[in-house]
């Protein structure tokens, strides 16, 4: 008796709850497989490791792929019907994040995970809650050359460097850009103080705009359905290129959110390893003085400036096409905001390195 109801709520359940779609038989442009496309342009790109996902394939018996939103280079990110959803209600949009298997990348994988669940959970009352990515499920997914690790995020929409191309000059507004930051603080904020994370790796690739109207992603799924991107077809898998513009107008983007915590670490220690693009680096990172939260404040100030200006404070004039070096930049730094505090330098094990003993910036240094 037991078994049987057991049968009957396990039949019911699947009837009532959302169906796969078929592979529509829409004709597709193939790429030629001589160029390489979207993940295979990755420094570090080896396809054993990158699952081969496939439009319509159904991931973790819930999740139906219907479009590729983007890659990285240690994972790629898919739209995805979720089939949990009951047939009556508007069909629920996911993001999947699936990571490569390689064993560094596994480990990053898992790492990530563990940090992305400890932000999801840590404070969800806090305000800054609403400004980072938090996670909806995960799953392990098996692939030809071992297991994937998977996380499911809600779907967000263009990143900052595209939201300031639909801008004059391809700058962010000062109306657009003060509300951003506020929202952005909070977001650190709750990383700071509840979640004792920092970042380490704030930039316009990072931070994405929610969407106010999630019905949207149905027309990105019919746009592929019925216009599907071009395809590379390949003898053990397919790449896609990807839909990471929606067309929509500036008023339906919603808030922005902190994204991608790979290189994050644990706030209540000091740290000394090397982290932040090139041009946003803190001047405690580059000559050894140990850093904790401040990095990401810093790191927020210099994109804020980019953003609004169109090239960040300690930017390389165009003129100077040399190779980034530490040297540089702190010359820059000083340029704008003069000389670093001498007990800053006194504490720094790469301190004197740069400078001299009266604190000045020392090209007989290097």
């Amino acid at each position: 008796m037991t078994a049987l109801l057991s049968s009957l709520r396990g039949s019911l359940h699947g009837f009532l709850k959302s169906s796969p779609w078929k592979t529509p038989n829409t004709p597709t442009k193939i790429l030629s497989a001589a160029g390489l496309v979207e993940e295979e342009c990755s420094p570090c790109y080896d396809p054993k490791h990158f699952y081969p996902a496939r439009l319509y394939e159904v991931l973790n018996n819930r999740y139906q792929i219907t479009a590729k939103l983007g890659w990285g280079s240690s994972s790629t990110v898919w739209l995805a019907r979720d089939l949990e959803q009951w047939r009556w209600c508007p069909t629920r949009y996911v993001a999947v994040k699936i990571k490569a298997n390689n064993y560094a990348t596994t480990k990053d994988a898992e790492r990530d995970l563990r940090l992305v669940e400890h932000i999801s959970h840590t404070n969800p009352r806090h305000v800054g809650y609403n400004f980072v990515s938090t996670l909806l499920d995960s799953f392990t997914l098996p692939g030809p050359h071992g297991t994937h690790a998977c996380m499911v995020f809600d779907t967000l929409c263009e990143p900052l460097w595209m939201l300031r191309r639909r801008f004059d000059g391809n700058v962010l507004p000062l109306d657009v850009m003060k509300p951003i930051a506020r929202m952005l603080i909070e977001g650190l904020c709750y990383l700071h103080s509840q979640c004792h994370i920092v970042h380490t790796d704030l930039k316009s690739d990072n931070i994405l705009m929610s969407l106010r109207d999630p019905s949207v992603l149905e027309n990105v799924t019919w746009d592929e359905v019925y216009e599907p991107l071009p395809q590379k077809h390949l003898d053990d898998r397919i790449i896609y290129l990807s839909r990471n513009y929606f067309g929509l107008e500036v008023g339906n983007l919603g808030r922005p959110v902190i994204t991608d915590f790979g290189l994050a670490v644990d706030g209540s220690r000091i740290h000394n390893h090397v982290i932040q693009p090139d041009e946003y680096r803190a001047p405690e990172v580059i000559i050894g003085a140990g850093w904790d939260y401040s990095v990401d404040i810093w790191n927020l100030g210099v994109l804020i400036i980019d953003l609004v200006h169109g090239s960040g404070p300690f930017d390389a004039l165009q003129s100077d096409t040399s190779a980034f070096s530490n040297e540089k930049h702190l010359a820059r730094i000083i340029s704008v905001l003069g000389p670093p505090p001498m007990d800053l330098l006194h504490q720094a094990k790469d301190g004197f390195r740069y400078f001299n003993a009266e604190g000045i910036l020392d090209f007989k240094h290097y």
